[in-house]
């Protein structure tokens, strides 16, 4: 092999690698570092070893956030991952304004999570009223305000944050659909095959290498969720997540090496939960070596 043609591939991945490394592994290790030291920044560092470590297994709220995690990666993976194949199910029979339709559904995932958290807040608001209350209000329920309440509040969020991504996941799923060979759906009609039977014995087990990608991304975006939870934020620890918990402690109480064992946690949690996907669902590659 012509030693240009090795050279070649690595200068394109390059850029990437370097931006890589600059941008994930090099904080990860600087975060790894400031968790053995407690600092707030102005202060000279104290070096304390692995007490942060020790802290942060016996913070209460730490692990209440923890739990909060997990009750949403299993809700939001849900609910994601049923609206978006439902979605792209639904559009792969639609022949008529088709592309209108998959450009409103995935319209939420390009505009800002501030915009859309506005939007809804607003709409559930008990004072002033807004629409929700509102519609309780005259179906003669007592109004309140979901995102005030620690009983709904985690699971509202949750809906909240599906709407934005469930389009997402629609769009992944629906490219998987269309690129299926039409000859074989085509036969399967021939040897009397119903839809039901086409999603359930051909469409689906198909696609299974991209249920692996779509649940990995799921469960890895769920567990690093930040943006709507902290804009939503109703100072409820039924409401806390571990990445909400790591910026509040970093930046609000000015905890610098407390917030980075609060951030390798994190690390090191998405990279146990990607690993567990992948050995129960298979990942891709290794389901085509099959």
């Amino acid at each position: 092999m012509n030693p240009k043609n090795k050279i070649q591939p690595l200068i394109f991945v390059l850029p990437a690698f370097v931006v890589y490394m600059l941008t994930v592994i090099f904080p990860i290790l600087w975060s790894m570092g400031y968790s053995l030291f407690s600092w707030n920044g102005i202060n000279d560092m104290k070096f304390v070893g692995l007490d942060n470590y020790v802290r942060m297994f016996t913070d209460k709220t730490f692990l209440g956030a923890v739990v909060n995690n997990l009750k949403f990666v299993l809700l939001g993976s849900v609910f994601q991952l049923t609206v978006g194949l439902f979605l792209a199910i639904l559009l792969s029979h639609i022949t008529k304004g088709g592309n209108l339709l998959r450009v409103i559904y995935f319209i939420p995932c390009i505009i800002s999570s501030m915009a859309i958290c506005q939007v809804f807040s607003k709409m559930l608001s008990a004072q002033p009223q807004g629409l929700v209350c509102y519609l309780m209000e005259k179906m003669g329920m007592e109004p309140f305000a979901l995102l005030a309440n620690s009983r709904t509040a985690l699971i509202t969020i949750t809906l909240i944050d599906g709407y934005k991504y469930c389009g997402l996941y629609m769009i992944i799923f629906y490219s998987a659909f269309v690129s299926i060979s039409k000859d074989v759906l085509e036969a399967s009609i021939v040897d009397g095959c119903n839809l039901l039977q086409q999603y359930r014995y051909i469409k689906l087990p198909l696609i299974k290498n991209i249920f692996s990608i779509v649940v990995v991304m799921l469960v890895n975006g769920c567990l690093k969720t930040f943006d709507v939870f902290y804009i939503l934020d109703n100072k409820s620890a039924s409401t806390e997540m571990v990445a909400t918990y790591m910026y509040k402690t970093a930046f609000n109480a000015v905890d610098f090496g407390y917030g980075s064992t609060l951030a390798v946690f994190l690390v090191v949690e998405c990279l146990a939960a990607v690993f567990a996907v992948q050995k129960c669902l298979g990942s891709a590659k290794g389901d085509e070596a099959e």
